[in-house]
């Protein structure tokens, strides 16, 4: 009986920490823990479990070599070639520590793709099952868009992705680079800040700023960059510069300034 308490626990804690799970719902929910060998100490609150484990409650599963959980502290960790799947979501990284039931870090080759977005880094966080943190070579592809920087966020909730240590913006339209990128990505409204450069080579547009917001999604259906603080913009061979510039990106190519 203590050992089949133990394997639950480990089961139930790993997994719905892991896969963003919350509280898992279904008290009959089938769980079950194999491996080579676990064992739970009852003092210590301590659970391991060895050897090819795959842990599965619901439409969950979780495998890896080696698996850790402490009861009293809900601390643990999950090692050895990890991959966790629930539903649409997947995780793989060779390391899975559990902080608290509202943390959790992959490092090593860390993935996570979730719906349309897959984001990838040497290390990855998900905090409040809702803020995504990756560190480390880090690319974000979100539907049609790819962000690169050294670090990324994402808000699941609002939708929203900043890189605040530098990085770039590619979609089919071209590129946005910046020391500092926000992007609001329900409206399409990206904003970079410092040594910002934008480039769209299917419209002819280079431009810059200290500031520039980006709105794919217009009120008259164009796109528009608004340039701020050392604004300069390039059609052709056309050039504008000025301490403030709105810049309408037409479908058909040209550009109008106001």
């Amino acid at each position: 009986m203590r050992k089949r308490k133990g394997k639950a626990a480990l089961v139930t804690a790993v997994l719905a920490a892991v896969l963003n799970m919350g509280t898992l719902q279904a008290a009959d929910e089938p769980s079950s823990l194999e491996g080579e060998s676990v064992s739970y100490d009852m003092a210590t609150g301590e659970i391991t479990a060895e050897g090819g484990i795959t842990l599965k409650r619901g439409t969950a599963t979780i495998t890896g070599a080696r698996a850790s959980y402490n009861t009293k502290t809900q601390q643990g960790e999950i090692t050895g070639g990890v991959i966790a799947v629930r539903d649409a979501m997947r995780l793989t990284a060779q390391t899975v520590t559990l902080e608290s039931a509202d943390a959790i870090h992959a490092t090593g080759g860390a993935e996570i793709t979730k719906d349309d977005l897959c984001l990838t880094a040497a290390s990855l966080s998900v905090f409040d099952k809702d803020r995504y943190v990756a560190e480390g070579d880090v690319r974000a592809i979100k539907a049609d868009k790819t962000f690169t920087g050294a670090r990324a966020e994402f808000t699941q909730s609002a939708n929203y992705m900043l890189i605040p240590a530098g990085g770039t913006m590619t979609t089919a339209d071209g590129t946005f680079t910046a020391d500092r990128m926000e992007g609001w990505l329900t409206e399409e409204h990206y904003r970079g800040t410092g040594n910002v450069h934008v480039v769209s080579p299917p419209r002819s547009f280079e431009g810059g700023g200290d500031t520039v917001d980006y709105f794919a999604k217009a009120e008259d259906g164009k796109g528009k960059c608004v340039l701020d603080g050392n604004a300069w913009a390039y059609q052709g061979n056309n050039m504008l510069k000025s301490k403030h510039l709105t810049v309408y990106l037409a479908n058909t190519g040209n550009l109008a300034v106001e």
